[in-house]
């Protein structure tokens, strides 16, 4: 878990970087991402394979989907 803290969040469908994980959060049913954008903002990904697609520890890269909805939930 902690080898994905401080890799860039890569959008699925464009290539576009979403942004940074802060931090893993075990809860239970599956982990969640949390991930601050380049605006600061913060983004709770779920860990589940609809949202992360792919993480590559050695290139420091999580490549996900952005869920209907999600960046709506922004802080």
């Amino acid at each position: 878990i902690c080898d994905v803290i401080g890799a860039k969040v890569i959008n699925d469908e464009d290539g576009s970087v979403i942004g940074t994980v802060k931090e893993v959060l075990e809860t239970g049913a599956n982990n969640v991402f949390q991930i601050e954008t380049k605006e600061g903002k913060e983004l709770l990904f779920p860990s589940i394979p609809e949202c992360i697609k792919k993480v590559d520890v050695e290139k420091g890269e999580v490549t996900a989907h952005i869920m209907p909805g999600l960046l709506d939930l922004a802080k």
